[in-house]
């Protein structure tokens, strides 16, 4: 895909550069960007955003499309977060090959795949996780397993209420959660009720919400194991 930067200056007088499709390719962009439902994300090579959907803004918190370029990704994320994942993708993009690597961030289990494009750019494009069996902590083949995460509003959470939290994403009743990490039902919603506090919520369906929604199981996924209540 042929690509082009164009350069602007923002409020202050200072240089950004915001991206662009060629003309021939503005229709496989539109699709990607428009009815993919992927977080789309174009930087440059100093981390520097170029280009940013509706999804990348709702899913990285970017505030809106057109004030986030020419800013650096550091703006939106944790530091930490952005130095690790394109540490990760480094030798992956100087090769000329993309990477697809899994992590938390801003409280969402993400896949983002790197790859590199013409003219020095780099094209992350990001979707929830929803692992098959979030409990196995296992990544598909050929993703890479992010060590640094940030977990969000979900930091708060024990490593045990994170499981629980997970289970009843998939619709899991307390019996049924109790059998899966064979524990007392008593205990299973012990830690139910200690997640709700620190989520402020107390509805399991609220609660499956947050699991989906931060990409821990799958919207799409068949209820298995029990029926929820």
């Amino acid at each position: 895909m042929t690509t082009s930067a164009t350069a602007s200056r923002d409020s202050s007088g200072s240089k950004s550069r915001s991206f662009a499709p060629s003309k021939e390719s503005s229709w496989l962009w539109d699709a990607l960007v428009d009815d993919a439902a992927a977080a789309v994300l174009v930087v440059d090579s100093n981390g520097l955003i170029e280009f940013a959907n509706d999804r990348a803004v709702e899913l990285h918190g970017l505030k809106n499309r057109d004030s986030c370029v020419g800013k650096p990704l550091t703006d939106f994320m944790q530091a930490d977060v952005v130095r690790e994942r394109f540490a990760l993708a480094k030798d992956a993009l100087a090769a000329g090959r993309s990477i697809t690597i899994e992590g938390m961030s801003a409280g969402a289990l993400l896949h983002c795949t790197f790859r590199p494009i013409p003219g020095g750019h780099v094209l992350c494009v990001s979707r929830l996780a929803a692992p098959a069996d979030p409990i196995a902590d296992k990544v598909p083949p050929g993703v890479v397993k992010a060590k640094v995460d940030d977990p969000g509003m979900l930091g708060v959470l024990t490593n045990r209420e994170m499981e629980i939290l997970k289970l009843i994403g998939l619709g899991l009743s307390s019996a049924a959660i109790a059998k899966r990490l064979d524990r007392s039902v008593k205990t299973v919603e012990w830690h139910r009720v200690s997640l709700g506090d620190k989520l402020n919520i107390t509805n399991r369906v609220e609660l499956a919400r947050i699991a989906i929604g931060a990409g821990l199981v799958s919207a799409e996924r068949p209820k298995v194991g029990g029926k929820s209540r």
